[in-house]
């Protein structure tokens, strides 16, 4: 399947990445990125593949893992040296499904999409990265967040490098994505960011009007999305209604053969694969 019967490739011109159009594009993205963390590309995905896409993945709901647990905001054990109630420590709640990467459709035009040498370019450009590659797991390389009513995923930092997203299916109510700017330098975990969390996560629960830390993202079934998830804390609130929240989670890393920790994989796919 070529790239440019899966993405509008006239609104978005990264075929061809010696054009004018492509380097213009660059530009614009990569300012966007260095401010704000976060950049969205509506009516990325041609029509036909969101639809080839969500059927696809509600045929397989009987395969998805659902995760209903707790977890801190870093996805790891924590510190047994602080408290239980330490920042470091808090368990969030989160219920969220997953359709793992080994469910996929491989001729799909999500995974074709994933595994494009010239869309992995594109995301190396916007991100000023010498490196960057597919994740090496085999559950968790490119997998879809499926939210059924009444789940959500709490307040958290991605393990990979960079999130890329893809809106595919919209609730009827809910599922609001909602983010810091960066906040930390990847893999930080010391006093500063205690206190920067404590911070937001106080201001959180206490805002009726909106927490001036934090911002909203709305976006529309084929929206691509940028985002520093490791250095930008972020949250999908509750779902409502009868329609499940589906987002394609495309990770990539910048250390080849990288692949989720067993942690991350037991917690969200509910089996460990080496």
């Amino acid at each position: 399947m070529k790239l440019e019967n899966i993405i509008d490739s006239v609104l978005y011109p990264i075929i061809d990445q010696e054009s004018t159009g492509y380097q213009d594009l660059i530009k614009d993205l990569r300012q966007r990125y260095k401010t704000d963390g976060i950049v969205t590309l509506p009516k990325f995905l041609l029509p036909a593949t969101i639809h080839s896409a969500v059927k696809d993945i509600n045929s397989k709901l009987d395969k998805v893992f659902h995760t209903d647990g707790t977890h801190n905001v870093f996805l790891d054990n924590g510190d047994s040296s602080l408290d239980q109630d330490h920042i470091r420590n808090r368990q969030l709640a989160t219920k969220v499904g997953a359709l793992a990467y080994d469910y996929m459709d491989p001729d799909g035009g999500i995974i074709k999409l994933y595994t494009s040498d010239l869309f992995c370019g594109f995301l190396r450009d916007v991100m000023e990265l010498d490196e960057l590659y597919p994740l090496a797991d085999p559950v968790g390389a490119c997998t879809v967040n499926v939210f059924p009513p009444d789940t959500m995923h709490a307040w958290h930092f991605d393990e990979s490098t960079h999130s890329v997203t893809i809106m595919l299916q919209k609730p009827d109510k809910g599922g609001e994505f909602r983010h810091t700017k960066q906040i930390r330098a990847r893999g930080q975990i010391d006093e500063k960011i205690f206190t920067d969390l404590d911070d937001i996560l106080v201001k959180d629960e206490e805002m009726k009007d909106g927490n001036e830390l934090v911002n909203t993202l709305e976006f529309e079934p084929g929206t691509l999305s940028l985002f520093s998830g490791s250095t930008c804390l972020h949250e999908v609130t509750q779902i409502s209604g009868d329609k499940c929240r589906e987002v394609a989670v495309l990770c990539y890393t910048t250390v080849q053969g990288k692949r989720n920790s067993p942690e991350v994989q037991k917690l969200f796919f509910g089996r460990i694969v080496d």
